[in-house]
């Protein structure tokens, strides 16, 4: 449909699962691509769909890594879109945690994206019109058993997009999150659109086509919300 046609996007954690389904809705819609994942060969898998699509291999909780994002543009090129998605996930009793295993989901999940959106505010801004999607969890919505560091990150998350969106409200940026219950990654990007329209879990493809909304002129006027995107075994649980 084009409807992002021309407009450039940054991408984290794109080498793989909903973060790779994310680039390539965006690259079907006309966008330009940065990729940025840990993975070599998961991003030179990735770069090899489009020639609008270029990656770079970095670490989001390595601060030098995030100060070396805003070099990867040529500086007269816009910013119109970052979707922060990288994260990690992991299940544990709550006295099985370790605070190595702590630190790691809450710098991975939620200060990077403060490392990130922090460093390309202000590309972000010199746009006339741009937007934040970032990609939080039910999990930040509802508390789990045994997910209580991932129910904290994504928590926060969440009051890190309502609390942006306030503070930008009279900016030409958006700022808002897709909350996914549980997404059956194993199922790639291409082959989300054959399968029933009523699968038990969400698909990447779910979560991809609601970032395509949010980024889009359609959702010019929605900022400071959390976009559920669930599958019918979530509604019945």
């Amino acid at each position: 449909m084009n409807r992002l046609k021309g407009r450039h996007a940054v991408v984290t954690g794109g080498g793989r699962g909903i973060g790779r389904a994310i680039v390539e809705a965006l690259i079907d819609e006309g966008a330009l691509v940065l990729a940025i994942a840990r993975s070599g060969p998961e991003l030179e898998d990735v770069a090899k769909l489009s020639p609008r699509i270029r990656t770079a291999q970095l670490d989001l909780t390595n601060r030098r890594d995030v100060d070396r994002i805003p070099d990867l543009f040529d500086r007269a090129a816009p910013l119109d879109l970052l979707v922060n998605n990288a994260g990690v996930w992991m299940e544990r009793s709550f006295l099985e945690y370790t605070r190595e295993e702590w630190d790691l989901t809450l710098r991975t999940n939620l200060t990077s994206v403060f490392d990130v959106t922090r460093a390309l505010l202000p590309r972000l801004l010199a746009s006339p019109s741009s937007r934040i999607v970032n990609i939080a969890a039910i999990d930040g919505e509802r508390g789990f058993p045994r997910l209580v560091a991932q129910c904290a990150s994504k928590a926060g998350l969440i009051g890190l997009t309502r609390a942006l969106a306030k503070e930008l409200w009279d900016r030409p940026i958006t700022v808002n999150a897709v909350c996914p219950a549980a997404v059956d990654k194993e199922v790639a990007y291409a082959q989300t659109m054959t399968r029933p329209p009523e699968p038990k879990q969400a698909l990447p493809w779910d979560v991809a086509r609601a970032v395509v909304y949010l980024a889009s002129d359609e959702a010019a006027r929605i900022t400071g919300t959390c976009l559920d995107v669930h599958g019918v075994g979530f509604l019945a649980s």
